[in-house]
């Protein structure tokens, strides 16, 4: 009886020792993650967010471990979170990548369709005659139009420069529409 008093002092001891080993790498680990997923959390909140919530999620089940006196399993956890941050980070970059190219494609033939526009408008503005289908009234819109949608058209620059491409592709793709539209009822060819 009296041994196996000893035995589970001794057993408990050892338990205490064992986990008391692993509190220290384990907080270590738990805040050398925090920090990889604060490095990534600007641009991995624009263009991987999915991804992020899993990221802190698993960082904040690493601390409810540790939390709970857990340190081999928030140790575990932690441990691998910053290989993870590092993959966040490239799938952000990638995302923001696509992203970067699709609004160059998009944005791409619109400065030389709306200045198309611009030079019929002036030419028209000028002209004694307008042409069928087209009155003072109408010509009045279009340059109100135009005008409008170099306002546009600035608005989604700014939006890409901030890196909203999201909102800059939209944008564009709506504003690309608008301006082939005015090109049609001006009579350019495209």
């Amino acid at each position: 009886m009296r041994t196996l008093k000893y035995f589970c002092i001794a057993l408990l001891a050892a338990l205490l020792v064992a986990c008391a080993r692993d509190k220290e790498p384990a907080d270590a680990a738990i805040k050398a993650a925090g920090q990889a997923i604060e490095q990534i959390r600007g641009e991995a909140s624009r263009y991987a967010p999915d991804q992020l919530k899993q990221l802190e999620a698993s960082l904040k089940g690493a601390q409810d471990s540790f939390a709970n006196k857990d340190y081999t399993a928030a140790l575990a956890a932690a441990s691998a979170l910053g290989a993870k941050a590092q993959e966040v980070a490239k799938a952000a970059a990638d995302k923001k990548a696509e992203l970067t190219k699709s609004w160059e494609d998009v944005s791409a033939g619109i400065p030389q369709v709306m200045e198309a526009v611009k030079s019929r408008l002036d030419e028209l503005a000028k002209a004694k005659k307008l042409p069928a289908g087209l009155d003072k009234d109408k010509l009045a819109a279009l340059g109100s139009g135009y005008d409008e949608t170099m306002k546009q058209f600035q608005a989604a620059n700014d939006a890409a420069g901030a890196g909203d491409f999201t909102k800059a592709i939209e944008a564009g793709n709506a504003i690309k529409q608008k301006g082939m539209e005015m090109a049609a009822t001006l009579g350019l060819k495209q």
